[in-house]
């Protein structure tokens, strides 16, 4: 009977836990930069989706300097965690960034970052059994911010003759676009304006009739995206102006 036991505990010694996890969580997908909020709509899984700012992926922020990621909705329930890296052009090494709950669907890297320098990231997705899972890669670069000059902040305008004025980004080749959304977060109006190598330190772009026009009263937000192309990426790069609000006459 003593032989027998000892054979049964040297023989399961060595054998994993039959209630341990050793599965990894579902390979976790990030979302590159899809286009941007004024763009036509884009194909996604089949469908055809208006972007905003909520759901074209990789991208710049209005609040400041910074690169947001995102990533479609995780597939497990028993995840504890996840780990954001980044490697760029001039630090080529991936390096941790953070560190954030895994109920987390976006992240903003507040840098320091450094203009026309495209930016890699993934993320390392861990359950609640120490299993990890690595993401694809998404790039992206920022560019310098507009400053928008007029209408000035929560001034009371008449949208009849109405100029929007704001500030060169850079001295490079780009466009810029401006965009205007209602109270109920709804792109109004937006339009395109390319520049190639222009002296005049200001841009200016007509706010145009609306029928029917917009009522008295109407709070309008608005702000600038300015975008270049990137020849060696073939992908644009981009920055938003910071966002103001007017009340119209």
């Amino acid at each position: 009977m003593l032989g027998l036991a000892l054979l049964s505990f040297f023989g399961c010694s060595g054998e994993d836990d039959p209630g341990t996890d050793t599965t990894p969580p579902a390979t976790p997908v990030l979302i590159p930069h899809l286009g941007d909020t004024g763009d036509p709509p884009v194909l996604i899984d089949d469908v055809l989706v208006t972007l905003t700012d909520e759901n074209n992926g990789i991208d710049t922020v209005p609040d400041g300097q910074w690169i947001r990621i995102m990533w479609k909705p995780f597939i497990d329930n028993d995840l504890s965690h996840l780990k954001v890296y980044r490697f760029s052009d001039i630090e080529p090494d991936a390096s941790e960034i953070a560190h954030i709950p895994a109920n987390a669907n976006s992240y903003l890297d507040q840098g320091p970052l450094v203009e026309r320098t495209w930016y890699s990231y993934y993320i390392e997705l861990f359950d609640a059994s120490g299993n990890s899972a690595v993401s694809d890669t998404v790039s992206y670069a920022i560019l310098a911010k507009t400053n928008l000059m007029y209408p000035d902040n929560g001034a009371v305008v008449s949208t009849t003759g109405l100029e929007f004025m704001w500030s060169i980004a850079d001295d490079r080749s780009g466009s810029y676009r401006v965009l205007v959304w209602d109270e109920n977060n709804e792109l109004v109006w937006h339009n395109d304006l390319p520049v190639v190598n222009e002296e005049n330190p200001y841009l200016t772009m007509p706010f145009p009739i609306i029928n029917p026009p917009i009522p008295s009263g109407t709070t309008l937000r608005w702000r600038v995206d300015y975008f270049d192309w990137d020849e060696v990426n073939q992908m644009y790069m981009g920055s938003e102006s910071a966002e103001r609000i007017f009340h119209v006459q």
